[in-house]
């Protein structure tokens, strides 16, 4: 039988924090897979770098990659991955990516190093500079020009030269990883579970949820609003979740169709988005990693409409979503679907198909082990 013996290389808020944000949901969905696989996996937390520098960097937004105590750690890990015998070594998020050189360059081909991959830097940062909310001067834009340059050659020489493998979290990031020159690419669709929420619909509501500040977030919203202000008909409104205030009460105050409800306790959330008749997911643009609130949604059998962009990561074999790729195309969606209750019964009869027939973590598992060749 093969060594299994593995570490899943982490800072601990990653997998265990009291906020559970996308981040925590990927690594949780991550371990929870290659436990399924029968690593003997064990959790090997390293913390964030204290070197003055490194921090000044940070606050600059300028950090690339240097994020952690990589020096400080080094012996250490060293010592443990020899000690234990370890075979392969997993690295929970490509922010961690700076340690694989050191592991590389100690063992060789003897530890395997996985990256699993949320999504790079460069994804994000990427749209930032494209698509700023606010114009930046000729200074910032030519830094950002710089870093987005220093992001990719760092991401790249990392697959080429140090990472064996990386896992990803969605079948558009694998195409990214390939470019990068990764030497082997695996695609782990995101877990759906049915979570008992009974549903008391509301046929006038529509709801969005997200953090209003993250760019991507509010100009998808916005632009949406944009253009149901000009073609809306029917007599509905669109419910808005998320912080910070400041931001979703500028957004109630613009559209006279929006009711913003501030920031929900989990509880309140599930209560609220109950009695929606339609969950909205804008994402009409190609970012890092995934939008886990869609299996957030899916979960809780709630009608969605989506873009294609907002579908990456997800894979079942039966049931449709409707699809709709631009903010125009889904404010006429919205228009003609909304208010007939026979239209939002059989679109909750999709989710549930798309929920009952998604991958398992054990079909996952069997599947890292084929393209591995582990037995």
């Amino acid at each position: 039988m093969d060594n299994k013996n593995a570490i899943f290389l982490t800072h601990p808020i990653f997998l265990k924090s009291r906020v559970t944000g996308g981040v925590q949901l990927c690594s949780q969905e991550f371990y929870l897979v290659l436990k399924e696989a029968k690593f003997k996996l064990i959790e090997y937390n390293v913390d964030y770098t204290k070197n003055l520098f490194d921090r000044l960097l940070i606050k600059l937004n300028f950090n690339i990659y240097k994020v952690f105590s990589i020096k400080k750690d080094k012996q250490k890990l060293l010592d443990y991955i020899e000690k234990n015998n370890v075979k392969w070594v997993f690295i929970n998020m490509a922010t961690l990516v700076r340690y694989a050189p050191i592991i590389k360059n100690k063992f060789g081909s003897k530890v395997k190093i996985v990256l699993l991959s949320h999504g790079n830097y460069s994804g994000d940062f990427l749209h930032l500079t494209t698509k700023p909310i606010k114009k930046p001067n000729f200074f910032s834009k030519f830094i950002d020009i710089v870093k987005l340059g220093y992001l990719i050659h760092t991401e790249s020489l990392h697959r080429v030269k140090f990472i064996d493998i990386v896992l990803t979290v969605s079948d558009i990031e694998t195409q990214i990883e390939n470019w990068f020159g990764a030497k082997k690419t695996i695609f782990i669709p995101r877990l759906l579970n049915e979570f008992k929420l009974k549903l008391k619909t509301n046929y006038r509501r529509v709801g969005f949820v997200g953090r209003l500040d993250h760019p991507p977030n509010y100009q998808g919203i916005t632009l949406l609003l944009d253009e149901l202000k000009k073609i809306k008909q029917n007599d509905y409104l669109i419910r808005i979740v998320g912080a910070p205030e400041s931001w979703g009460k500028k957004i109630e105050k613009k559209y006279d169709f929006v009711e913003y409800t501030g920031e929900l306790s989990d509880k309140d959330l599930d209560t609220e988005v109950a009695t929606w008749a339609l969950f909205l997911n804008t994402v009409f643009w190609y970012s890092t990693g995934v939008t886990t609130k869609l299996a957030w949604a899916i979960n809780r059998g709630l009608p969605i409409v989506t873009t294609t962009p907002g579908m990456r990561g997800y894979k079942w074999k039966n049931g449709n979503l409707p699809i709709k790729e631009t903010p125009y195309e889904m404010a006429d969606f919205i228009n003609n679907y909304i208010l007939d209750k026979e239209n939002i019964e059989n679109l909750k009869k999709e989710i549930i198909k798309i929920r009952n027939s998604s991958y398992s973590a054990n079909d996952i598992a069997k599947n890292i082990l084929n393209e591995l060749d582990i037995v």
